[in-house]
C-alpha cells in the first residue's frame, strides 16, 4: 500500500477545514451527523437501513435497491406496488454478502454486516411504485422499514434531470463531520423533486474504510437516495484504509453502491455506463496513484474501454465522469496521466460534457479539444469542475487560463442541477449554505436559499441560444504557470522564438533559480539551462525550447496567445528527440526578387520576424499564430515598420527629372509654333 500520510497533512494544511466539531443550526434545528460512536456491527441493526437505489439495467422496467442489517440477521426480503395500490409484491430470500470494515475506533478495530442487493425486473416505464424492505432477526422477529418510492423512465424519452454534487468528505479523518453534506442533499432534492436520479463525483467520505464515515454518510442522505437513484463516481479518499491515508481497493464503495456491471476486467463496480433519456452516461476511475502506483495500464485499459463504449453510443448527448481534474484549479495540483490518457478519447468522440470533483471550486473550460480551445461548443468538449458539497475547501484555488468562468467555493458548499430536453442541455450551479462556521473560515458566508452562481447551455438545436464564450487572448504574448496568468508579464518574443524568466516559475512552485549557474529547482529536481538558451546572455530571458528540452512542460496555444508552463513529469525521451521547437507568429514565405540589386534587412516584413536580438522587446508585434499558416493581414507591415527610404527617394528623383523633362520638351514646343 502507498503511504499518504505527509501529502495528506499538506492537504489538510491547505483545506482550512474545521478542526472542531461545533453545534450545526441548520434552518429546521439542531441537528449534527457526525456520530463516533460504533459497534461491532458498524451500527446496522435488524431493521434495515443504508437503502439506496441505482440502475443495474434498464430504467425503463427496472430498478435496483441495495441495504445493509445486522450480519445475524437470518433473512431479508423486499416488497413493492405501483403507488395506490393495496397489493405487494414480495421478493423473497435475497442472499446477502458481508462486509467488513474498519470502525476507526481504538476499542474496536474492525466490524461487519450484512449487505442485501436486488434489482425488481419487469416494471411498466412511466410509473410511480412504492416498496419496503423487511429483516428477520435471529428470533425470527421481523422489522421493516419506512416506505419509500421510485419512479421508472417513461417510454419514448428524450430528456433528463438530475442533480451533481462535488466532494462530500468531511476534510478531517478523525471527524466525520457530514452536516454540510445534509444539508446541501436534502436543499439540492426538496427544490428539485422532479430529479430522475442524483451523481456524487466521488470523495464521498473521508476515509473510505473507516466506517464511522460511512454511518454518517448514509444517514445524512436518508429521503434522498432512497428515494431517486444514486449513480456514485469513485475518488482517491475512497480508497483511504485508514486515518494514516494508506490506499487500496475500494472495497466499501463497491460493496455499497450496485451499479452497471459493465465496466472492463478489473474495474467492475467503478467503471461503467448507462443511459437515460436521450443521453450516454460514463463512469470512470481516475485513481490510478492511489490504486496502481505509476502503472498506466491501469488508466490505458479503461480508455480502450471508453473508445468502445463511445464507439457503439447512439445517444443525442454523452456526459463522462470521473473524480480528478484534467483541468484544474488547484495552485499546482495537476493529473498529468488523467489527461494524458483518457482526454484524447474523450475529445476524439466529441463527449460534450466531461464532469470532474477533486478541486472543490466550480469552473467549467471553453470547449477543448487536443489543447486547443474553441468558442464553439461543436468543436471541443467542456470540462466542469462541481464544487463542494460538504465540509472540506481549499484556500489556494483560483482561476485557470482554460476556464471560461470559474466560482471559488471557500465560503459555501455547492451543486449542480443538469437538465436535457432534446437538443438543449442546461447546467444550472448554486451555493447552498445554514451554516455559520466564521470564526474557523473567515469567508464562510451563509445563503439560506439556494443561490444561483453559473448557468451553461448548449443547444444543439439552436445554436445561437447556447451560452457565449469569449476566448480572454493576450493582446502581448503572456505567460501561465501551471494554467495561472501571471499578470503583467509579457513574453519576451525575437525570431520567432519565445523568452521567459524561469525566477517567475521558482517563485510560483516556492522553487529557487540561480542565473549564476542558470539552474532552476522546482520540487528538489533541478533543471540547468544553456548560454545558448539565453538572449544575449540575458539569464532572465531563458528559451522555452530549453524548458521543454529539460522535461518541463511547455505548450503555445495561440488562440490565448499564451504560453503555458507545467510539470507534470511525462515528457519523455522520445518526445524531446522528436521537438522540433515552438514557433510563435507567421514567418512570412520569402519574396522573389527579381533584379539582382541588394535591399536593406527588415524591407517591409513584420518587426516581429526581423528583430534582431540586440534589440528585442517584450512586445508582440502581431499575434503569433501556427508557423504553417499563411500570411494574414495581422503579418503585413503596420506604421512605423521600416520603410526601404533608398527606393521612395530613388522613385522621387525620378518623377522630378521627368517632369522637368516634360516642362522643357513642352516650352519647346510652344515656341517653335509662336516663331511660325
Amino acid at each position: 500500500m502507498k503511504n499518504k500520510f505527509l501529502s495528506i497533512c499538506v492537504s489538510l494544511a491547505l483545506a482550512g477545514t474545521l478542526m472542531t466539531t461545533p453545534t450545526y443550526n441548520t434552518k429546521a434545528a439542531e441537528v449534527s451527523y457526525n456520530g463516533t460512536s460504533i459497534d461491532a456491527n458498524l451500527n446496522a441493526t435488524s431493521t434495515p437501513d443504508h437503502i439506496a437505489l441505482s440502475w443495474t439495467g434498464d430504467a425503463k422496467t427496472t430498478q435496483t435497491i441495495t441495504w445493509r442489517s445486522i450480519s445475524s440477521n437470518t433473512k431479508s426480503s423486499l416488497q413493492y406496488r405501483k403507488a395506490g395500490s393495496n397489493t405487494w409484491t414480495t421478493i423473497d430470500n435475497i442472499s446477502p454478502k458481508k462486509l467488513t470494515a474498519s470502525t476507526g475506533a481504538s476499542n474496536i478495530t474492525t466490524g461487519s454486516e450484512n449487505i442485501y442487493t436486488t434489482t425488481i425486473t419487469g416494471l411498466a416505464p412511466g410509473t410511480k411504485y412504492e416498496y419496503q424492505i423487511l429483516g428477520t432477526d435471529a428470533q425470527g422477529k421481523t422489522n421493516t422499514s419506512k416506505i419509500n418510492t421510485f419512479s421508472t423512465e417513461k417510454a419514448n424519452n428524450a430528456s433528463a434531470k438530475f442533480i451533481v454534487f462535488g466532494d462530500s468528505q468531511s476534510g478531517i479523518a478523525d471527524t466525520p463531520e457530514y452536516t454540510p453534506w445534509h444539508n446541501t442533499i436534502t436543499e439540492a432534492y426538496n427544490t428539485n423533486k422532479d430529479a430522475n436520479f442524483v451523481i456524487n463525483m466521488g470523495d464521498l467520505v473521508e476515509i473510505g474504510e473507516n466506517y464511522q464515515h460511512w454511518n454518517n454518510w448514509f444517514s445524512a442522505t436518508q429521503g434522498v437516495i432512497d428515494n431517486i437513484p444514486e449513480m456514485p463516481v469513485q475518488g482517491n479518499h475512497e480508497t483511504y484504509q485508514d486515518n494514516n491515508y494508506d490506499t487500496s481497493s475500494p472495497k466499501s464503495f463497491v460493496g455499497q453502491f450496485n451499479v452497471p456491471q459493465n465496466g472492463p476486467y478489473g474495474h467492475i463496480g467503478q467503471t461503467y455506463s448507462y443511459n437515460y433519456g436521450n443521453v450516454h452516461f460514463v463512469v470512470l476511475d481516475s485513481q490510478e496513484d492511489e490504486e496502481a502506483t505509476d502503472d498506466d495500464s491501469f488508466l490505458q485499459q479503461q480508455a480502450n474501454w471508453l473508445d468502445k463504449d463511445l464507439t457503439n453510443n447512439k445517444q443525442k448527448w454523452t456526459v463522462v465522469m470521473f473524480h480528478k481534474t484534467p483541468y484544474y484549479n488547484k495552485k499546482t495540483r495537476n493529473n498529468p496521466a488523467v489527461k494524458d490518457i483518457l482526454t484524447p478519447v474523450i475529445e476524439k468522440h466529441h463527449v460534450d460534457i466531461v464532469f470532474n470533483g477533486h478541486d472543490h471550486g466550480v469552473s467549467r473550460s471553453y470547449a477543448i479539444n487536443g489543447n486547443n480551445y474553441y468558442t464553439d461548443y461543436s468543436k471541443g468538449t467542456v470540462y466542469y469542475v462541481t464544487g463542494r458539497s460538504g465540509n472540506k475547501y481549499y484556500t489556494d484555488l483560483n482561476n485557470k487560463v482554460w476556464d471560461a468562468n470559474f466560482i471559488d467555493c471557500q465560503d459555501s458548499p455547492s451543486y449542480e442541477v443538469v437538465s436535457v430536453v432534446n437538443g438543449k442541455l442546461t447546467i444550472d450551479a448554486y451555493k447552498y449554505n445554514t451554516i455559520d462556521t466564521s470564526a474557523k473560515n473567515a469567508k464562510n458566508k451563509l445563503y439560506n436559499t439556494p443561490v444561483k452562481i453559473d448557468t451553461l447551455t448548449i443547444d444543439k438545436d439552436t445554436p445561437a441560444n447556447s451560452t457565449p464564450l469569449t476566448l480572454k487572448a493576450s493582446e502581448k504574448t503572456g505567460l501561465a504557470i501551471a494554467g495561472t496568468l501571471q499578470a503583467g508579464y509579457d513574453v519576451t518574443i525575437a525570431n520567432n522564438k519565445a523568452y521567459i524568466d524561469p525566477t517567475l516559475i521558482a517563485t510560483y512552485y516556492k522553487g529557487t533559480y540561480d542565473p549564476a549557474s542558470l539552474t532552476l529547482t522546482v520540487n528538489k529536481k533541478a533543471y540547468t539551462f544553456a548560454k545558448s538558451d539565453l538572449l544575449n546572455g540575458d539569464a532572465s530571458k531563458v528559451n522555452i525550447d530549453a524548458l521543454y528540452k529539460q522535461g518541463i512542460d511547455v505548450i503555445y496555444n495561440k488562440a490565448l496567445n499564451c504560453v503555458l508552463v507545467d510539470f507534470t513529469g511525462r515528457i519523455t525521451a522520445d518526445m524531446i528527440s522528436a521537438f522540433k521547437g515552438f514557433i510563435i507568429g507567421t514567418v512570412p514565405a520569402p519574396v522573389p526578387n527579381p533584379t539582382p540589386t541588394p535591399t536593406p534587412s527588415n524591407s517591409g516584413k513584420p518587426s516581429t520576424n526581423t528583430t534582431n536580438p540586440s534589440t528585442a522587446t517584450t512586445t508582440s508585434a502581431v499575434t503569433p499564430v501556427a508557423a504553417t499558416q499563411s500570411t494574414t493581414l495581422a503579418s503585413l507591415p503596420k506604421t512605423g515598420s521600416p520603410i526601404n527610404w533608398v527606393l521612395v527617394v530613388g522613385f522621387g528623383l525620378f518623377s522630378i527629372a521627368s517632369g522637368t523633362f516634360l516642362v522643357i520638351a513642352e516650352n519647346k514646343k510652344r515656341k517653335s509654333l509662336t516663331n511660325k
